[in-house]
């Protein structure tokens, strides 16, 4: 009888197919994994962060906008504010900002006050300051700096006329602004948590005393304005919390949607790199069988 030969399955072209389809997915898997990984420490510490602040009587409610000089239909904060209000911060890449304002509702074109310079990891205040004729607008530099967790760390913001200069003391009568001018900021002091009073008044005049409350962890600034009721202290918390970080939304980026850093994050990430190196071994496996 002749022989028969059986023929062998064609495996080959199944296993070239398998190695391709295995390198393919190892490698959707490594750049999903890189795409997830945190941001280095040194990109996360050059974020820039701005808010804006409204401190002049005369200018009423205003809407107060920012936009960049490069490309100024890129409007990155804009914010309605009354007299003595601040706004949540925002983050923002560095460059160069126009800042403009106009009356809240209105629809006349809006005024350019002041172009400002955004530098790599600052935190700022931009603040509208005096009457509206002059239109004027100043910044701080804000430091965020956690304080003791027992503690509560401040500053003081002048937005009180007609005085030019107010002097400011604690409860046991030590100085936390001394002739501090008219919209201007003061130095960052540490105080008692808790209901207490501070001594606010013009520079060799009569103080009044004005009721703050403040919470342990928190960096603040306390605005003081000026009106028919006399002076008054409005604390605004710039940062809290476990991690004292700014309150409010804390975007990253305009116009996309971004996945938040953290511990989850990373560990997706690992676990998506080590399945790419795997299906990188099976790739590797199938194309040396024959």
């Amino acid at each position: 009888m002749p022989a028969r030969h059986l023929a062998r399955p064609a495996v080959a072209p199944r296993r070239r197919a398998a190695a391709a389809g295995s390198g393919v997915l190892a490698l959707l898997l490594l750049a999903v994994g890189l795409a997830l990984a945190p941001a280095p420490a040194a990109a996360a510490a050059a974020t820039s962060m701005l808010r804006l602040a409204q401190l002049s009587p005369d200018q009423g409610d205003l809407e107060l906008t920012v936009s960049s000089v490069a490309n100024p239909d890129d409007t990155v904060l804009i914010a309605a504010l009354g007299y003595g209000e601040l706004s949540d911060y925002r983050t923002v890449e560095a460059g160069d900002y126009v800042i403009a304002t106009r009356p809240a509702g209105s629809t006349e074109p809006p005024m350019v006050s002041k172009t400002i310079s955004v530098q790599p990891g600052t935190t700022t205040t931009v603040a509208t300051v005096g009457p509206r004729a002059e239109g004027a607008v100043t910044s701080f530099t804000d430091d965020l700096t956690a304080p003791d967790p027992t503690q509560a760390r401040v500053r003081v913001i002048n937005a009180a006329p007609p005085a030019t200069q107010l002097d400011v003391r604690g409860p046991s009568g030590e100085q936390i602004a001394g002739a501090l001018a008219l919209g201007a900021a003061g130095p960052y002091t540490t105080l008692a948590p808790g209901e207490t009073r501070l001594s606010v008044g013009p520079v060799g005049a009569p103080a009044a005393e004005l009721p703050v409350t403040l919470n342990a962890n928190e960096v603040s600034s306390i605005v003081l304005t000026s009106g028919d009721g006399g002076l008054k202290a409005r604390v605004v918390v710039d940062a809290g919390g476990p991690s004292v970080v700014p309150p409010g939304p804390v975007h990253a980026g305009f116009g996309g949607a971004a996945i938040e850093a953290g511990p989850y994050r990373a560990v997706s990430s690992t676990v998506l790199v080590v399945l790419a190196a795997a299906a990188a071994l099976m790739s590797a496996r199938f194309a040396r069988s024959r």
